[in-house]
């Protein structure tokens, strides 16, 4: 049974309920879950700051499990915008997975340009450059931020398409964790195509998990200070995800 790690960046642990519930559906019988929040930080990460200081947090959460007797076998980063992604990638060696990358790349695998979608300006600038890094700015027809105080499935719906239509979009990926309880109905309401980010990042964090064979981490030189014991084991122990010594599958 694959072993999911879910991390939520910010320290809400209503949000944290909404995404181990659909994880944990999404996953069915595939994996087992366990969603933890972080330790510190914000809230509701709406600025540069908060969503750096998640990033801090996010590899405190991966450093607890890691060393922790119930270790992952993949990590799923829930966030629409994936902080510290990289980070996680080469602190761990384990298939990490975020929300907003796998939704971006599932998007770009068919024809046509899409359009992404979240609440924010901020978020959405962040993804502009998240777009480019991951060289998919010729495929991504525009970046759109939904209305914060707007809630109404059908009148997203109908907004999202007509934004999708101006765009050229064929398509859109519409993410970002305060969507999740009312994405099925904005799905079903709008009459263009809506990939759902976070369930395709579970899908894909399974099967990662299930072709991964052994995890080889990064351990950066240098002397550490101000760090959890947690964080600071995992940055400095090279054999901590050896084959030999439990933690790795």
């Amino acid at each position: 049974m694959v072993r999911l790690l879910v991390i939520n960046p910010n320290t809400s642990p209503q949000v944290s309920g909404v995404i181990d519930a659909l994880v944990k559906e999404e996953a069915g019988g595939g994996a087992t879950v366990r969603t933890v929040t972080a330790r510190f930080g914000f809230h509701y990460l709406s600025s540069r700051s908060a969503v750096a200081i998640a990033g801090h947090a996010v590899l405190d959460a991966a450093a607890d499990a890691i060393t922790g007797e119930d270790n992952p076998d993949a990590i799923v980063l829930a966030c629409f915008g994936d902080p510290a992604l990289e980070a996680i990638r080469e602190m761990t060696g384990l298939p990490s997975v975020g929300f907003a990358e796998a939704g971006l790349f599932a998007a770009a695998a068919e024809e046509g340009r899409f359009l992404v979608a979240t609440r924010g300006e901020v978020w959405c600038d962040m993804l502009g450059e998240l777009v480019r890094q991951l060289g998919l700015e010729s495929r991504v027809a525009g970046i759109h931020a939904i209305d914060d105080d707007q809630e109404d499935a059908g009148v997203l719906a109908a907004t999202l398409a007509r934004v999708a239509g101006e765009k050229g979009a064929a398509r859109l990926v519409v993410g970002g964790a305060g969507l999740i309880p009312i994405l099925p109905d904005i799905i079903r309401a709008c009459p263009a195509p809506i990939l759902d980010p976070h369930r395709i990042a579970v899908r894909k964090a399974i099967r990662l998990a299930q072709d991964a064979r052994t995890a080889t981490a990064i351990r950066p030189p240098g002397r550490t200070k101000g760090l959890s014991e947690r964080l600071r084991k995992v940055l400095s122990d090279p054999g901590l995800l050896s084959p030999s010594s439990g933690n790795a599958h």
